[in-house]
């Protein structure tokens, strides 16, 4: 680094990016789960977007997957915000109304559009 470039103070030092995903196509009409849900440790980085289930032995909030057989098969709600529960259970924010763009959602299939019956895809 040259000296003079920022007259003798330090440079605007290291730039970082966050892309922002919205997945919902309108905020007409959304509503979320009062009080939120709470992520089960162990997931890793969770993303906005991704299609939660809840495992019925602890009362907590996973991805779905409509092949598991633990309650998560069942899609409850949408994330509304990316949550890393790699070390432990997360509070979070979840959507179980809105109108959402298909494409950006994460595990969304046609069991989970049928049991989210507040959504709407585009």
């Amino acid at each position: 680094m040259i000296g003079s470039q920022y007259n003798g103070a330090p440079g605007p030092g290291q730039i970082n990016t966050q892309e922002f995903v919205e997945v919902l196509a309108s905020t007409d009409l959304q509503a979320r789960i009062p009080g939120g849900v709470l992520l089960a440790k162990g997931n890793g980085v969770i993303k906005k977007g991704t299609v939660l289930g809840r495992v019925t032995a602890t009362n907590k909030f996973v991805p779905y997957l409509s092949s598991a057989s633990d309650g998560s098969q069942d899609a409850v709600c949408i994330l509304d915000n990316d949550q890393d529960t790699t070390l432990t259970d997360m509070g979070a924010s979840a959507w179980i109304a809105g109108i959402f763009t298909e494409s950006k959602l994460t595990g969304i299939d046609t069991a989970a559009k049928t049991a989210l019956k507040l959504c709407y895809f585009v």
